[in-house]
């Protein structure tokens, strides 16, 4: 079996039962590197994959385990990286033709930045390195490819701590106007899943 069969087949056996929002794991990096870059920050590779693995986790716990990108993630040493992303970036940044995304998107993407985007590589290292499925995947050993499954479910039950948000806290409500031209907060209409 080649390797890029048996990850396909984890990823159909973790849960996956509908196919990812964007179409590729470029679609955020680049959006996340340019928010770096309108705030004068230089976006380093281990924080740009921090922020990937978060925006993953996250996005699944909020959506009822969609999947943001077709990425998945393995444990090293330093935390989690999307291996594919890392040898394409390595020396420079590809030219890669990014494809529209819509506005609920482009929003949580933004939330990821303002919610974590302030945290250096140090703390985020340190905070993500105590989180479950990142452990689980570590004491299987280096290279091992993080459960999307045990990221959704982890995230989803987090409870609020100094260095992790519950999931309701990292999407950010969305200014609106109503019929009156008023501004008002609104989130998305998340219903509870029926099990």
């Amino acid at each position: 079996m080649s390797l890029s069969f048996a990850v396909f087949f984890v990823v159909i056996r973790a849960g996956m039962k509908q196919k990812p929002v964007l179409y590729s794991v470029f679609d955020v990096a680049f959006r996340l590197i340019d928010h770096a870059l309108n705030d004068n920050e230089y976006l380093q590779p281990q924080k740009l994959h921090r922020l990937l693995y978060l925006a993953q986790g996250y996005f699944g716990a909020s959506y009822h385990g969609a999947m943001l990108m077709p990425a998945l993630f393995v444990a090293e040493e330093s935390g989690p990286i999307e291996p594919n992303l890392y040898v394409v970036m390595e020396e420079t940044r590809p030219d890669v033709r990014l494809k529209a995304i819509n506005d609920k998107t482009k929003h949580f993407i933004e939330s990821i930045w303002r919610q974590f985007g302030h945290h250096s590589v140090d703390h985020l290292n340190a905070s993500i390195r105590n989180h479950a499925p990142y452990q689980d995947a570590w004491r299987a050993g280096p290279g091992t490819v993080i459960s999307f499954t045990e990221m959704v479910t982890f995230y989803t039950a987090v409870r609020k701590s100094a260095t992790t948000p519950e999931a309701d806290d990292v999407v950010r409500p969305r200014v609106m106007r109503s019929h009156k031209g008023k501004p008002v907060a609104t989130t998305d209409w998340r219903p509870r899943r029926l099990k």
